[in-house]
């Protein structure tokens, strides 16, 4: 079985989670299947156990690239709408057949489009996230419609939970026969951490490390988790929130911070990855992650995989599946409030969320989210 899997990104080369998802799916699909992953441009990626495919470079701009609906695009977008014809290109260059393409999100999901129509072969679109999850149901139109065309014309849709499911049903107008529900796996190897000194020299002092690993974006919730700390303090005063990630967010958080006088309990880390990011979960005494819209959500998986006590919100797809953290409604600040505070005075609630959370890591095999992908690609064969 000869799969042609378009990508966007790939560690150490990713903006988030679609890349490391991606990079485990392949890893663990190359044994049972012969797999190419795609990228839209040639990147110098080392020690990647599968074969890496970069779409040619060299291009005739056609009319219907430049445009799209009346739409005039450049950069980012060109680069979407033009990677199908790049990627044919290389494909017949290098004489590559294929019987299946499984496409990543819109991103790759307009190339496998392309490439259904050009070679007649079925299409997976592989929906990490949709612009309705990542926005707050106000999606860019052009967004939006990129990705409709792509559902409608994929032969089979893969959403990495049932919250995405049936945002892609119902948003969309999607059949959900047509969807199939198959949540993301996790790394299970611990790898060396780097020590925070920030964080170790607080905890010295008595602070409790409360922390937010994410991008700074409303899909993602941090204004919200910033704004129980001024509830937070009052039951436990020697505290720091630890936000860790980059987005559009960061001055209006501040603005937050500082207007609910609790700018000096505050600490902006930037964006960290593997090393740094490690040491930030092993020294924490809680993460947070408060996602008005987290079509999965890796973050909660992570801080179990080091121990780690979660708060998740009951709009994060992970929590479908991990059942010993505590979940609640992005928007209900003061109960969020009272949890963070409950994990923090009680030990024997820390105890049993880390003891039972980490309990259920093994349900998270990327080996097993393989097999049931292959089973995917054989039954829809079976159909055409």
């Amino acid at each position: 079985m000869n799969v042609l899997m378009i990508g966007w990104e790939l560690p150490p080369f990713n903006s988030g989670g679609l890349g490391v998802a991606c990079f485990f799916m392949a890893s663990h699909l190359k044994n049972k299947i012969n797999i190419i992953f795609t990228l839209p441009k040639k990147l110098p990626i080392k020690n990647v156990p599968f074969k890496v495919l970069f779409a040619d470079e060299k291009i005739e701009i056609l009319e219907g690239y430049l445009k799209y609906k009346g739409i005039v695009v450049q950069g980012f977008l060109e680069e979407v709408l033009t990677y199908g014809k790049r990627l044919l290109q290389t494909l017949v260059k290098n004489n590559i057949k294929i019987d299946i393409i499984h496409a990543h999100d819109w991103l790759g999901g307009v190339a496998g489009v392309y490439l259904k129509e050009a070679l007649k072969k079925p299409l997976i679109i592989h929906v990490h996230a949709t612009e309705i999850e990542r926005t707050g149901n106000s999606p860019n139109p052009l967004i939006y419609n990129l990705e409709k065309d792509c559902f409608e014309k994929a032969d089979l849709i893969i959403t990495v939970s049932s919250l995405t499911k049936k945002i892609v049903s119902e948003f969309y107008n999607i059949n959900p026969e047509k969807i199939i529900p198959v949540p993301n796996g996790i790394d299970f190897e611990i790898y060396p951490n780097k020590e925070p000194k920030f964080i170790i020299e607080l905890k010295k002092q008595g602070y409790k490390i409360v922390t937010f690993v994410g991008r700074l974006v409303l899909q993602k919730g941090p204004d919200y988790f910033l704004k129980t700390l001024k509830y937070v303090q009052k039951f436990v005063p020697k505290i720091k929130y630890v936000f860790v990630g980059s987005g559009d967010m960061l001055s209006s958080l501040i603005k937050i911070a500082y207007e609910d006088n609790v700018l000096d309990k505050v600490i902006f880390a930037g964006f960290l990855r593997d090393a740094e990011l490690w040491g930030v979960y092993k020294y924490s005494d809680l993460l947070v992650s408060p996602s008005v819209f987290d079509p999965f959500g890796l973050v909660p998986l992570e801080a179990v995989k080091f121990k780690l006590p979660v708060i998740i919100s009951k709009t994060t797809g992970c929590g479908e599946y991990l059942y010993h953290c505590l979940k609640v409604d992005f928007w209900d600040i003061k109960l969020m409030a009272n949890y963070i505070v409950g994990v923090l005075k009680y030990q024997p609630l820390r105890n049993e969320l880390v003891k039972n959370s980490f309990g259920e890591l093994p349900k998270f095999d990327w080996e097993d989210r393989a097999n049931q992908i292959v089973n995917i690609y054989s039954n829809l064969l079976n159909k055409v």
